[in-house]
């Protein structure tokens, strides 16, 4: 489903994001998740990181749109529509968060050596995230002809994704 954001025509080319909140370094703070400006590329830690310097960012700039900048992360977020979409094959589509986090935290069950099979219906991980709640969902034949594209592909992509 095609979005409907009257703020696209803000969005600049910036250049990478880099690795760190760059006011948290200055401040001697941490951050749990980075965030880019993508009208003017200012770098800033999340809404769940103590200082919150991307939503102060907007705030203090008027700048509507960012975008994760973290590993395995391609959503875009207007703060004035409070909208979560993403850029696929040049058309900008409404994101699902509990699919695009389901995605992450499957790939960190993985990388720490995990497998798709010791994913139990009831498995919670992180601060909460109902992993086999997620894997149920999606794997779910019912829900096969509900996904996109390109959301199909990416489960086609997680290591040894059966449906």
């Amino acid at each position: 489903m095609a979005i409907d954001c009257s703020h696209l025509d803000t969005i600049a080319v910036v250049p990478d994001g880099g690795d760190v909140c760059p006011t948290c370094v200055a401040m001697g703070s941490t951050w749990v998740n980075l965030r880019q400006c993508l009208a003017c590329g200012q770098v800033g830690c999340c809404d769940s990181s103590p200082n919150t310097h991307a939503t102060k960012h907007h705030q203090a700039t008027g700048h509507p749109i960012i975008r994760s900048i973290m590993p395995g992360q391609d959503w875009m977020w207007c703060y004035l529509d409070e909208l979560q979409f993403r850029k696929v094959d040049g058309d900008y589509l409404a994101a699902d968060p509990f699919f695009e986090a389901g995605l992450w935290f499957i790939g960190q069950h993985l990388e720490g050596g995990g497998s798709l099979a010791d994913v139990a219906p009831d498995m919670v991980v992180g601060e909460g995230f109902p992993l086999g709640t997620w894997l149920g969902t999606y794997r779910d034949p019912a829900r096969r002809d509900d996904l996109r594209p390109d959301e199909r592909a990416a489960l086609e992509s997680v290591p040894g994704w059966t449906w």
